[in-house]
């Protein structure tokens, strides 16, 4: 009997082990080898809230995605690069690999994002709709709404795992649980340091070392010579998305520098613009042109640069790939960045997914001074606003005022020193001496200074503060520096502590480059040219200069990781004139003005209104073909 009862209880194992067996081989083996690209289209729904194309996803639609999803289930892979121009779909890119995890590998998972505005803008702004219109994320996501549910705007919970979402400074939510899958997003606008963490890329990457079968996945557009998806590009297969050349049918990377075409030009608020008629892609090999549509009707794909490396797949992408940009839009873009260091620098980066390296720097004043020119008045016939800003030191306040023009022409008007310590009341009146004056023009016609901003750090913030209060209808506003590196120009717009007044927030860091690539790139008066008068009465003299180009960008390690820093290198550390440029551009930027309505204004004629773009007017016929060589090249 005893037998017979083992007998049967081996027989009832053996059956329930046969059973698992061939469920695991019928439902769950296949679910697990199901590639992110796979389960998309089998399951991803994009959302009407912000999809050009909503409805089901379809992955031939962008064929360069495919590689990058599938690397995230293949054999070896531990590691994703993605160095990706924009509007290449690299959001949805992340959010596939998500949903496919989610739904049929669930596991703890983190996404980490530059800021923590970045993570909450992802959460409402792409993940919720998607786990909304696709039902197999719906059933397994709870809205944060329901009661209970869990979940929250950066944290959702679902059957076998978790997700967060958090910012590079945020350091407890890099240094806290074990997680499996890691996506970074956006890696070269990271901050240096997560608090006093350190490296929050290094912080998060330290969360994975818990899961044998973890995968990491680095997305970013490049920056400058220390961009760090640059340098995880470099370590890993280095695959670059290649057209097949109609001709000769070598493979070929498309970029700008490659390219032949027609333009009109013509101005639209001012500002000139270009409409690309004709656009030519030259092949490097055969030297035969093609259309964007002979080049788009032969095969493209992947080819590895670095094939020995299998355990990081890294890709490279530009918008010459995308379905979504024409390539005449892409060389307007390019035409109309002008010598705009800024806009060439986004160019750069975000089109052609390629490190920017501006021009060398400027070594002597002498430059410079040689630059000056005569004015004929107070004010020369281009300026059309004044904008003033306010260095505080701890016995003098020092001033410069600036004028603009259209394109952001701009002229110097006058540097100035007031002498005495900033607590004393006579000191403020000196400066409203300067500030309150009316300067001229030949025509007779008198502007005087728009808005003013006034540094509040340093020992005096208190007094700032109290002369801005007091002079809030002049448009005397107190600004900050912040030292954070990629953030903008114009940071953030706050309130004085303790004051009802406004505080600006300004990133110095991108301030000083704009002000140092104007310098160096433009040099020719026009858009975005600086003129300076040739009167050291005016204070533009050799002290001037030499505080203007007192500092320079060198690389510096902050908490662990390398970045480009500004250093003070003048002989006498004086760098007042350099601090006093960057508050008046982003003066200007505050103001954000309407140049046809200054003109009409300050001239005393009716505005004319921009022709429309799609109707170009007074134009003419150019030609151009972009040599390498030039910035990003």
């Amino acid at each position: 009997m005893v037998t017979m009862m083992k007998q049967n209880l081996t027989t009832i194992a053996a059956k329930t082990l046969s059973l698992f067996q061939r469920l695991l081989r019928q439902y769950v083996a296949p679910a697990l080898r199901m590639t992110v690209s796979e389960w998309a289209d089998k399951y991803r729904f994009l959302p009407t809230d912000y999809a050009a194309e909503p409805g089901r996803w379809n992955t031939s639609r962008a064929p360069y995605q495919k590689a990058i999803m599938d690397a995230f289930t293949q054999r070896g892979v531990r590691r994703v690069v993605a160095m990706l121009a924009a509007q290449l779909g690299k959001s949805e890119i992340l959010t596939n690999v998500l949903g496919r995890f989610v739904h049929l590998d669930p596991c703890p998972a983190l996404m980490v994002q530059p800021n923590i505005e970045a993570a909450e803008a992802f959460s409402k702004e792409r993940l919720a709709p998607t786990v909304r219109d696709t039902p197999v994320l719906k059933r397994l996501i709870a809205d944060p709404k329901t009661r209970d549910s869990g979940n929250t705007l950066l944290k959702k919970l679902f059957p076998g795992g978790f997700l967060a979402l958090v910012g590079s400074n945020s350091p407890a939510g890099l240094a806290s649980r074990s997680i499996r899958l890691l996506l970074v997003d956006e890696l070269d606008r990271f901050e240096a340091s997560a608090g006093t963490e350190g490296d929050p890329f290094s912080l998060a990457e330290k969360r994975t070392s818990n899961f044998w079968n973890a995968i990491i996945g680095v997305f970013s557009t490049p920056t400058d010579d220390l961009s760090r998806i640059a340098a995880e590009y470099s370590l890993g297969s280095q695959e670059e998305w290649r057209h097949q050349c109609p001709g000769c049918e070598e493979w070929q990377w498309v970029t700008l520098w490659n390219m032949r075409y027609e333009y009109e030009t013509f101005e639209v608020d001012g500002q000139k613009s270009h409409k690309v008629t004709v656009v030519f892609w030259r092949c490097p090999d055969c030297g035969h042109e093609y259309t964007e549509a002979e080049v788009r009707r032969f095969p493209q794909e992947w080819l590895a640069q670095n094939p020995k490396i299998t355990h990081i797949r890294s890709f490279r992408a530009n918008s010459f790939a995308s379905p979504w940009v024409p390539w005449g839009k892409i060389v307007a873009e390019y035409l109309d960045a002008g010598e705009d260091p800024e806009k060439v620098k986004t160019f750069v980066n975000t089109r052609l997914a390629e490190i920017y390296r501006p021009k060398g720097e400027i070594k002597d004043e002498r430059v410079l001074i040689q630059r000056r020119e005569k004015y004929d008045a107070d004010l020369p016939d281009g300026v059309l606003l004044l904008t003033a800003a306010v260095d505080t030191q701890d016995n003098r306040l020092e001033y410069e005022v600036c004028g603009w023009g259209e394109g952001e022409e701009c002229w110097g008007i006058r540097k100035g020193v007031v002498l005495g310590v900033p607590d004393q009341q006579e000191t403020w009146d000196a400066l409203d001496e300067q500030l309150d004056r009316l300067f001229y023009r030949a025509d007779g016609k008198g502007l005087k200074v728009a808005r003013t901003f006034i540094d509040s750090g340093g020992h005096y913030t208190q007094e700032v503060y109290k002369y801005c209060a007091r002079n809030g209808r002049k448009q005397r506003i107190a600004i900050k520096g912040h030292r954070l590196h990629g953030i903008p120009i114009i940071y953030q717009m706050g309130q004085a502590k303790g004051y009802a007044i406004p505080l600006v927030m300004l990133g110095v860091n991108e301030g000083k480059e704009y002000v140092m690539q104007r310098l160096i790139n433009v040099n020719k008066p026009g858009p975005m040219y600086f003129h300076f008068p040739d009167d050291d009465r005016r204070g533009y003299d050799q002290l001037y200069f030499r505080g203007l180009i007192a500092e320079k960008k060198e690389p510096k390690t902050v908490k662990g990781r390398k970045v480009m820093a500004w250093k003070n290198v003048s002989p006498d550390g004086r760098n007042e004139p350099l601090d006093l440029r960057v508050y008046n551009l982003a003066c200007l930027y505050s103001i954000n003005p309407n140049w046809a309505a200054y003109k009409a204004a300050v001239l005393g004629i009716k505005a004319v209104e921009s022709a429309p773009k799609n109707k170009p007017e007074n134009t003419k016929k150019r030609y151009g073909c972009v040599k390498k060589g030039v910035e990003g090249g």
